[in-house]
């Protein structure tokens, strides 16, 4: 299985190494006032909305920046297209943001998101209670090349469950099909995040329950980084750019319905449809809530995007100790989370206040 995981960084390595050849897109020179922000989620959702829609359109639009999503195939071709100056920020799990800063010094690392998504989950009525009990079982992910693979495996290992031996993995994709093998007993877990967690939970017969993990006594998901020329040229736009998504963050958990409904407007085909207005954003709000607080909130140390130095090291070697990265990185040269750590300057209770009124600050 390790071989596997090297394949897969090996595969990376070239890909990265073609694109990194082209010319940039963030400015040479001058005022930074237009972004591309690369996403890996392929779509508008959501999930994406605090970013893509809120913060977009109200606060990065507030500071001048007009701010273009770029979708893309997911967390790898995001930091390809940063690191080679195709798009100048983007957000990621911190996995993808450790291996490209591990790779080349083009990418930084200016915020990581407090609190982790990665959980197990099992049909309410199984008689599995904790991830020691998996052993001899079935875990279903979506596929053996995602995080929700290496996370989860890391989290059996750090359980006493060897990954490879006692368990079995099985490939069971997303949706409605990971809900089918969850209800015909195809496997007895279902390995996975908060946000498709919960749309496999709505389908499945029976309610599904997360069981503890090791991994939620460590810090760092998600990740923001931005091309290392953009902010070496343009810090105190970026440090304006994070301040929008910390201010966003607290609508994120004092006002989701704002967020949502900011999505609904912008994109009417992203509202449940056969449902009362009111039955449409609870559920909604029911489906992100979970996701939003790890990875659109305050992190530890009251601040969006900021970790203790004593944080980032135990994420950083927990990564690559347990294979979920591969490399050497030297944190003091790839991540610089001052960025995040000076956009926290503002005024946090107005913003509450706002928030709390539905009111634009």
């Amino acid at each position: 299985m390790r071989r596997r995981r090297s394949l897969l960084c090996l595969a990376v390595v070239a890909t990265f190494v073609a694109v990194t050849t082209a010319c940039g897109g963030g400015s040479a020179s001058g005022e930074l006032t237009s972004i591309t922000l690369a996403d890996g989620a392929q779509n508008l959702s959501a999930f994406n909305a605090p970013y893509d829609v809120f913060a977009k359109d109200r606060y990065w639009k507030e500071s001048g920046f007009e701010v273009t999503p770029q979708f893309t195939q997911g967390g790898t071709q995001s930091v390809q297209l940063v690191a080679s100056g195709k798009a100048d920020v983007s957000v990621v799990g911190l996995s993808s943001a450790l291996q490209v800063a591990a790779q080349s010094p083009s990418v930084k690392i200016i915020a990581i998101t407090g609190g982790n998504i990665w959980q197990m989950a099992v049909p309410e009525q199984s008689a599995i209670r904790e991830l020691a009990d998996l052993k001899g079982k079935t875990i279903g992910v979506q596929a053996l090349n995602t995080g929700q693979y290496l996370y989860n495996r890391a989290a059996l290992e750090a359980s006493g469950v060897d990954p490879d031996s006692d368990v079995e993995w099985l490939p069971i994709g997303t949706g409605a099909q990971a809900a089918a093998a969850l209800d015909n007993g195809e496997v007895d877990a279902l390995a996975s995040y908060f946000g498709p967690l919960e749309v496999v939970g709505g389908l499945t017969r029976s309610p599904l329950r997360v069981l503890p993990t090791p991994l939620d006594d460590l810090d760092g998901s998600g990740a923001w980084i931005v091309n290392a020329r953009v902010l070496e040229q343009h810090r105190d736009e970026i440090v304006e750019f994070m301040r929008g998504m910390s201010k966003t963050s607290i609508w994120a958990q004092q006002n989701p319905q704002a967020i949502i409904q900011s999505l609904w407007d912008t994109d009417p085909a992203t509202k449940p449809r056969d449902v009362s207005d009111a039955d449409a954003m609870a559920s909604t709000v029911a489906l992100v809530s979970a996701y939003w607080s790890k990875v659109i909130n305050f992190g530890p140390e009251g601040m969006y995007g900021v970790l203790s130095d004593e944080a980032v090291e135990k994420a950083v070697h927990f990564h690559f100790d347990k294979g979920i990265v591969e490399g050497e990185l030297d944190i003091a040269e790839s991540i610089d989370l001052s960025v995040a750590r000076d956009a926290a300057d503002y005024d946090v209770e107005g913003i509450r206040a706002a928030a709390g009124q539905g009111n634009a600050p």
